[in-house]
């Protein structure tokens, strides 16, 4: 895939904003297909699985947003967030964890072209047991290594030797178990020096392949208290719950009345189908974007083109919201989305003119950093 179909691509995305986070809307039959596809393309795609402790993550530190927003593909891994997408408007209709992705493709033993996987990270030698299974029983996928780097730095942990040996087996997925930060942290430092073709972070599925912790039953999953299962499991687990719980709480509490008020102006949009208005203007290498009264998420066709346009041909981009009372958390997702090329280009984002109640739901949608 080449790097112009590749930035049109993902300002394609089924995209929502949720605290800061551009989330796709993805089902498990969606993201299987998006996984066995991208199997025969390049460069590697990042997938990454939000889950509260994520969230909550990212939050307090700005390079584990970074690495979140960075990725090819963000999909929900837990009921609260699918819940609070609702309570947005969303339209996503069920959680896509690791885990339960990495089983289903496990599982599926009538598939014409099994998927090869390296291990990378995990405690003790439980990479090479979650390799032993997978390959002693009928399965959608092939093990092909398994890598335990120790406790090092990042730098440490990316010696030529390491990134050597996962390359050889050129694996279609690598997946990765360091611990949320550390692992997203080691993506980010050799994603472009890596010969897979999808790349994740999925700490707990080694150990569940590995049969070194049980998951949660089929029942606990579908009544959505598979976190209760994980403690008795796992007791350690139990303050870091209780801690990402609280401040999860304390978080949408504070915006409550921000919600009431983006949710009552989001129904009033549906009623009066108002059209989007966005002019561009072209001053030298900026491009700059005047919006409407309001851009809701289904009015967001015509500005992807533009934003991809501008990542393009490298041009500096200000908005310009001075007569905008209202965005949607899919615009919303598509500035991060921009925000994320204009950085690695070395480009400008500048937001002007932006009103009080506009910036209240800059906040609320966590958008910062302008």
């Amino acid at each position: 895939m080449g790097m112009n179909n590749q930035i049109k691509k993902d300002f394609e995305r089924d995209v929502y904003c949720l605290a800061g986070i551009p989330v796709d809307n993805m089902t498990i039959e969606s993201t299987k297909d998006y996984l066995r596809s991208r199997t025969d393309q390049d460069p590697p795609a990042v997938w990454s699985t939000v889950n509260v402790n994520w969230i909550v993550q990212s939050f307090k530190d700005k390079e584990f947003r970074k690495a979140i927003i960075n990725s090819d593909l963000v999909t929900l891994d837990g009921k609260p967030l699918l819940w609070l997408s609702k309570l947005l408007g969303y339209p996503m209709t069920e959680v896509v964890p690791g885990s339960t992705m990495i089983q289903e493709l496990h599982e599926d033993t009538d598939t014409q072209k099994k998927l090869t996987i390296f291990f990378f990270g995990g405690e003790g030698n439980v990479g090479a047991l979650a390799m032993e299974k997978v390959n002693a029983q009928p399965s959608g996928l092939k093990a092909v290594g398994a890598i335990n780097p120790g406790f090092g730095s990042i730098e440490e942990m990316s010696t030529t030797t390491i990134l050597k040996e996962i390359n050889q087996a050129k694996p279609d997925i690598l997946l990765v178990a360091l611990g949320a930060k550390r692992g997203t942290a080691w993506i980010q430092h050799n994603r472009d020096k890596l010969n897979a073709k999808i790349i994740s972070h999925l700490g707990a599925t080694v150990n569940f392949l590995a049969g070194t912790v049980k998951r949660a039953p089929r029942l606990f999953r579908t009544i959505s208290i598979e976190w209760l299962w994980r403690i008795l499991q796992e007791p350690k687990l139990f303050t870091r719950y209780a801690s990402d719980g609280w401040v999860m709480f304390c978080w949408i509490a504070k915006q409550f009345f921000v919600w009431k008020q983006f949710s009552r102006l989001q129904k009033q949009l549906e009623r009066e189908k108002s059209v989007e208005e966005v002019v561009e203007s072209v001053q030298g290498s900026r491009t700059i974007l005047s919006f409407g009264k309001t851009i809701s998420t289904a009015q967001t066709v015509p500005i992807r083109q533009i934003f991809s346009d501008c990542v393009r041909l490298g041009k500096d981009v200000t908005f310009d919201f001075q007569k905008t009372e209202f965005v949607g958390g899919g615009f919303m997702a598509l500035i991060l989305i921009l925000k994320k090329y204009q950085m690695q280009n070395g480009c400008r984002l500048e937001i002007i003119n932006v009103k009080k109640p506009l910036t209240k739901l800059f906040r609320f949608f966590y958008i910062c950093g302008f």
